[in-house]
């Protein structure tokens, strides 16, 4: 899977690495930029709105108003010695700050990168670490600083809002992390705890190399990390182990980018964003969804935020500069482009992003994230809901999924539709009914379990990202598959006394997936399907979702034997309970899904409930 199959590099000379011009040093390739510049997404066109208005959100791409500056600190590649991993790391980072008035304190956010080669020059690229003489270091952390004629990309922009942006190098781990059985995880979490130790102190008392600079500049309860690739499972391994855990940082907001999930940890009590490009070629099973999958109910009361953020047309490298072929650096390549000319995500496609027009994607929605959880700005709340469309200013599709907060006050489960029980009793303890539907069913996709594909049509891809992990042989996520062939099939859920007042929720929701792989959905067709509300007094109002959601459109798919796409992916389709007039919300005795807008359909469904 390209040069780096799930963080895998390949060091094989190809013909990628051969086009790829002379080494630009890490010094020439990262001259300042000025402080306010934007990026521009370029040419690529967005979809026009389907369906009702939705609330306005602030668009998240001019640059804040604080000015910018930057700085490096670098104590040797060998400079930290991690219990359990086999050589010592480099500790080594950039940092974007607001250039801030008197007195002023600001969040923390860190970055982590992925996996990639260490060492390069021209076409040659290595692992070694340190590295070899002919060869310099490559320097993947500096990729999210600044884009092509030095516009600001994540770091810079998220700094220009009253950020400061540390982005921390990995490179030794990167070496040797598949000598160890977690493939680096538990290092890259103690490598940002060391990041963050220094950081503490140069916020505090000050030391070499800042001295006083940062002194009161920060505010340690406010801190965010966001990794990209193993970076993004090693920025979750390190909220994992450090939930709840007494410490002068507080960890509020963690996003991976693009990640691998080797180890399905689970994020409980911290904003969780998963961002999943859809035309990943490395992690090209969009296992990262496990994230989003396995954190949705493993506390009880967790009163924290679950997101996932569809972004098609987007590959892997495109969101580090450094890993893109613009920078010229040695070893970047587009990794969806090489391996299936003429496929979904052949870069000559008009629904593939381009670097630029990916990386508008990034900063508006990883910085928005920042932005909201960080910072509070309360206005992104319907961009991260799904209860918005993104701005105009967006490229591109975009799909969010979002999961509240397990209060009684923002998040009601009508059905998970996860076992063979959520099928005879929901989860408000209410009588669940099929009607008309074509074996109803729970699928998980593991050893022992039904597939969830139907494969009764001959496609390119049968990438299913929520079946169960390839390295660990950890269970896939269980969810409910409809079918049917004529008009009015239903399921139906019941909800029993003291759980029938919807009036404090806005909206209802569930994840769908279409089956492309099913005959049942007509080739290049949306499919549709009505939720409906009956009341105490038998009166019922339904509305279709197709006008609220682009998730139940049918996937673009080649005429190629292999494909990286479709993926048969959930997200999230979210209706506003004012479009159901004419019943009593204070009395709502059933909440149906009826199939009844196609003549024939076969879907997977998950996460039926009300959400403030």
């Amino acid at each position: 899977m390209g040069t780096r199959s799930r963080g895998f590099p390949q060091l094989a000379r190809t013909a990628v690495t051969a086009a790829v011009t002379a080494a630009v040093t890490a010094a020439g390739a990262l001259a300042a930029a000025p402080a306010q510049a934007q990026v521009r997404a370029g040419p690529v066109s967005r979809p026009q709105p389907a369906g009702p208005p939705t609330p306005a959100v602030p668009d998240p791409m001019p640059p804040g108003r604080y000015r910018v500056a930057s700085a490096t600190y670098d104590f040797g590649d060998s400079a930290v010695a991690i219990p359990g991993f086999p050589i010592k790391v480099e500790l080594r980072g950039v940092v974007h700050y607001p250039v801030r008035p008197r007195g002023h304190r600001f969040p923390l956010v860190l970055f982590l990168h992925g996996r990639h080669a260490t060492c390069g020059s021209g076409e040659e690229i290595s692992l070694d670490w340190p590295c070899r003489k002919r060869l310099r270091p490559i320097p993947s952390y500096r990729g999210y600083d600044y884009l092509a004629r030095h516009l600001a990309y994540l770091a810079r922009h998220l700094a220009s809002h009253g950020y400061v942006v540390v982005s921390i190098s990995a490179n030794a781990i990167n070496a040797r992390d598949n000598e160890v059985q977690d493939f680096g995880m538990a290092a890259r979490a103690r490598l940002i705890q060391r990041h963050l130790e220094r950081w503490h102190r140069w916020g505090t008392v000050g030391g070499t190399p800042f001295g006083r600079r940062f002194v009161g500049a920060i505010d340690f309860s406010r801190v965010g990390a966001m990794g990209h690739s193993r970076g993004g499972e090693g920025v979750v391994a390190y909220a994992a182990g450090h939930a709840g855990r007494a410490l002068p940082y507080a960890l509020r907001a963690v996003l991976p980018l693009a990640p691998t999930d080797f180890a399905r940890h689970a994020v409980t009590r911290v904003p969780l964003g998963v961002v999943l490009p859809y035309c990943d070629g490395d992690v090209s099973d969009l296992q990262g969804v496990h994230f989003y999958d396995d954190s949705r109910y493993a506390l009880r009361g967790d009163p924290a935020a679950k997101h996932t953020v569809t972004v098609f047309g987007a590959n892997h490298n495109f969101f580090n500069t450094v890993w893109s072929p613009a920078s010229g650096q040695p070893g970047a390549f587009d990794d969806a482009g090489w391996r299936n000319p003429g496929g979904v995500c052949d870069p000559g496609r008009p629904t593939r992003l381009g670097e630029a027009g990916q990386r508008a994607v990034a900063i508006a929605y990883v910085t928005s994230f920042f932005r909201y959880y960080l910072g509070r700005e309360r206005r992104f709340g319907p961009l991260w809901t799904g209860a918005a469309l993104p701005p105009r200013s967006v490229p591109g599709r975009v799909l969010v999924t979002y999961h509240a907060p397990d209060t009684p006050r923002t998040r009601k489960d009508v059905n998970r539709l996860a076992s063979p029980r959520d099928l005879s009793v929901d989860a408000l303890g209410g009588p669940v009914k099929l009607r008309g539907l074509t074996g109803p069913r729970i699928c998980q996709n593991r050893a022992g379990g039904a597939a969830c594909l139907s494969l009764t049509r001959r496609v390119p891809s049968q990438s299913e990202p929520h079946a169960d992990s390839a390295v660990f042989g950890t269970p896939g996520t269980p969810l409910f598959k409809a079918q049917w062939r004529g008009r009015g099939a239903q399921l139906v859920n019941g909800l029993p006394r003291g759980q029938r007042d919807l009036r404090r929720y806005q909206a209802v929701q569930f994840r769908a997936a279409i089956d492309f792989s099913d005959l049942r959905n007509p080739l290049g067709v949306a499919q549709d399907l009505r939720i409906v509300l009956v009341d105490g007094r038998g009166r019922s109002a339904g509305a279709a979702v197709a006008p609220y959601t682009r998730a139940l459109a049918f996937p673009p798919m080649a005429r190629l034997k292999r494909d990286l796409a479709p993926h048969f992916l959930l997200n999230q389709v979210r209706v506003p309970l004012r479009a159901f007039r004419g019943v009593d919300l204070a009395d709502v005795r059933a909440v149906k899904l009826v199939f009844d807008r196609m003549p024939s359909g076969s879907l997977g469904i998950s996460d039926l409930l009300l959400t403030s």
